[in-house]
């Protein structure tokens, strides 16, 4: 007969196990704000489903893919032109959020990719604008700007001059205030799971990258090559990039021209005229209708065909090129841990800014990029494996329709052009005429640094006034044009105060910085540009043409759940992507949850 020391555990052990068994079937479930998602579990060879919606693998793979200025109704307006297998793919056998929105107020590009990465507004993560002015130093600062000098790797040659972008003493992730997916996932996994991130643009790619990066690699037109920095502690490329270099694809579109993918498109039926008043004429004299020339009259490549080869499709190519070689030099998806890479297609963004977004040229650039999707995915069916990865395509910001366009003009009666020259010309002299006398009332306020306004706070106190009543003076002459929306002071946006009348001061809060940030937020009406060019358009407005964004998702455990109409904050993309990679999103005042339709991981 078995001893009471071994029957007394036993018969704990059961009940044990019976408490806990039922407490489980018959506990409620817990509600849904509540819900927590746990990492997922690390399995070194998961299988390999025949859809790779099916199934609850890990990924081995997350890419973050940002199309810049890839404005959201792109993918309903173009829909029917799009390929079975490109942006289709995700909207069948994935997930279409189609009323992604942008919840700040300062939609370009540098706070765009910070925020996509950190789940965090500028507000918190730091990144205000592509620059702001610094007072302490005076000067005007470059979002991936170092704080002290960083070599390019490989070197650009001296005579060639400064950048055209960025700034001349290297790039790096410095002003970035916060941790990004990126960084969580070398912290999660002790420095295993790779992190690169690669773009046209440097503020893309250092951006995205963040603080721990393994590689950042971003395009300069200067010699046409690919570069890092210093701060990345390396002395030489890698070894993929350095024979891509070398490989020298750059240069073959030299002889060739952006013609329209497919002449028998009734291009005029699905965008407009190729030549329509308000457009910019191509790179190099290109003009504004296709063809569009990459060489023009050059004999030899350089930098101003360079130029013309980032602001075409072929700078998507290029890009994807390189892409690919990645992946494949590094193995990227067969590690026991996920990896991460981030590509930032920045042609897009540059086309748009000088043709428009109802162009030729953006729809041609926009079908290409379906296309340039479809290979991605077939790429990576190939080498990394269905059921293996998950990508997640999305944008930074999108674009305001030239003024100049009839359906403008329509659908925003203020529409026009105006320069922050003659806005800070005409304040000058209102703020003169009621304070009487002549003062230097603006410290900065110009292209550099627009939408914010920076008072001269010495010049201010000296005639004995508070800057903040000038600041309400500043606000009110501002709001009182008629082709500005409104203008918000420092002190209104720290007040804590959201009335319901005053429907863009929390966009207004979400941007706002207040080391950074200067004393008047100016936000121009609906169809209205402000900026020093007289032609092409820009963003950074907090109206629904620059704040409406893609976010598809197609993968490893995405339930093909297809279209989703509800609103979505463009700020549930890091946890998205944190949820592929198995790690806890970055905790800083942000969404740390993805969208609840994404299943729970196991």
């Amino acid at each position: 007969m078995p001893s009471l020391r071994i029957i007394i555990p036993l018969a704990l052990l059961f009940s044990a196990t019976a408490f806990v068994g039922g407490y489980l079937l018959l506990r409620p479930p817990a509600p849904p704000a509540q819900r927590q998602r746990e990492p997922v579990p690390l399995v070194p060879n998961p299988p390999a489903p025949d859809e790779a919606s099916t199934g609850n693998t890990s990924a081995k793979l997350v890419v973050l893919v940002v199309f810049d200025q890839l404005r959201g109704d792109y993918l309903s307006r173009w829909a029917e032109l799009f390929v079975p297998d490109g942006f289709n793919r995700f909207k069948n056998a994935g997930i279409w959020f189609s009323n992604c929105h942008i919840p700040y107020a300062c939609t370009s590009t540098g706070p765009g990719h910070a925020s996509l990465v950190t789940g965090a507004p500028p507000s918190v993560n730091g990144i205000i604008e592509n620059a702001w002015y610094d007072r302490p130093t005076a000067k005007v600062v470059y979002c991936c700007e170092p704080t002290r000098e960083y070599d390019l790797i490989p070197p650009v040659p001296k005579d060639l001059g400064k950048p055209g972008r960025g700034a001349a003493k290297g790039f790096s992730p410095e002003r970035l205030l916060v941790p990004t997916v990126g960084d969580a996932l070398i912290e999660a996994t002790g420095g295993q799971g790779r992190v690169i991130s690669l773009a046209i643009k440097d503020r893309a790619a250092v951006l995205m990258g963040g603080h721990k990066a393994h590689a950042v690699y971003c395009f300069d037109v200067r010699d046409g090559q690919f570069h890092t920095g210093a701060y990345y502690q390396r002395d030489t490329e890698h070894a993929w990039v350095r024979d891509f270099n070398r490989a020298r694809l750059v240069d073959s579109w030299f002889n060739q021209s952006w013609e329209k993918l497919d002449p028998k498109l009734d291009y005029d039926r699905f965008s407009g005229p190729d030549d329509a008043e308000g457009e910019a004429s191509g790179v190099h004299g290109a003009g504004r209708t296709f063809p569009h020339s990459y060489r023009g009259r050059l004999a030899a490549p350089g930098s101003r065909y360079y130029a013309a080869v980032e602001t075409s499709p072929a700078g998507n190519e290029l890009l994807l090129a390189l892409a690919q070689q990645c992946i494949a030099a590094e193995k990227l998806g067969h590690n026991t841990t996920p990896d991460f890479l981030c590509l930032s297609f920045s042609s897009n963004d540059l086309v748009g800014h000088l043709f428009g977004p109802d162009s030729q040229e953006v729809l041609d650039i926009t079908l290409r990029s379906d296309r340039l999707m479809a290979d991605f995915l077939r790429f990576l069916d190939s080498t990394v494996g269905k059921g293996r990865y998950v990508v997640v395509v999305t944008a930074d910001h999108g674009i305001c329709p030239l003024p100049e366009r009839p359906h403008t003009k329509e659908t925003y009666p203020a529409a026009g052009r105006w320069t922050v020259t003659e806005i800070a010309n005409n304040l000058t002299q209102a703020l003169n005429a009621i304070y009487g006398g002549t003062t230097t009332w603006l410290e900065k306020f110009d292209d550099d640094v627009w939408p914010w306004l920076y008072l001269n706070h010495s010049a201010i106190e000296a005639r004995q006034l508070k800057v903040s009543d000038v600041a309400n003076v500043v606000r009110d002459w501002l709001a009182g044009r008629a082709f500005l929306e409104t203008a918000f002071t420092r002190a209104e946006l720290e007040d804590g105060l959201l009335p319901a009348d005053q429907p863009l001061k929390k966009m207004a809060v979400l941007a706002y910085h207040k080391d950074r940030c200067g004393d008047v937020l100016v936000i121009p009406k609906p169809g209205v540009l402000v900026m020093s060019y007289p032609t092409g358009t820009g963003h950074g407005s907090p109206h629904s043409y620059d704040t409406h964004i893609p976010f598809l998702i197609y993968g490893s455990g995405v339930p093909a759940l297809g279209e989703r109409k509800e609103w979505m904050s463009s700020l549930a993309i890091a946890p998205t992507l944190a949820w592929a990679l198995g790690v806890p999103a970055p905790r800083h005042n942000a969404s740390i949850l993805p969208p609840d339709v994404l299943p729970m991981r196991k």
